[in-house]
């Protein structure tokens, strides 16, 4: 289901399951302005933020993550929550065994995210922002 913000901010309730990456992907590859090399990063790195929740959640019809696509004239913004993972994104951060669709969990969104972080408490969402070329 999705909530039309404006042109440039979506907001879509996705199951929390493992199909989610994939429902996510489509609607980022749809959303207006963001192509190229910044889709191929916001790509890989929203799969990453869904696998930390998804990596070992009992299926439920009931489970939904929220995503959140802000797409501004210098920056995107993509934000997954849902309820807080059973392990911190610190610890995953600097786990050997990160829970990842890409092979490399939140240390690619490290690496690639001009800013990210995590907020929340029983529902947690963890985000990102990228430049965008003007």
């Amino acid at each position: 289901m999705s909530t039309h913000l404006s042109l440039s901010e979506r907001v879509f309730e996705l199951p929390a399951n493992a199909a989610a990456a994939g429902l996510a992907r489509r609607e980022l590859a749809a959303m207006p302005g963001v192509a190229g090399d910044l889709g191929y990063k916001a790509l890989l790195m929203t799969s990453e933020l869904i696998a930390v929740y998804v990596a070992d959640v009992e299926p439920s019809p009931d489970a939904t993550l929220r995503l959140s696509i802000r797409v501004t004239p210098g920056r995107l913004r993509i934000e997954v929550g849902g309820r807080e993972p059973g392990v911190s994104p610190d610890a995953l951060l600097h786990s050997s065994e990160t829970p990842s669709l890409g092979g490399y969990g939140l240390k690619i969104v490290e690496q690639w995210a001009d800013r990210w972080g995590v907020e929340g408490e029983h529902d947690t969402m963890i985000w990102f922002e990228l430049p965008r070329a003007a």
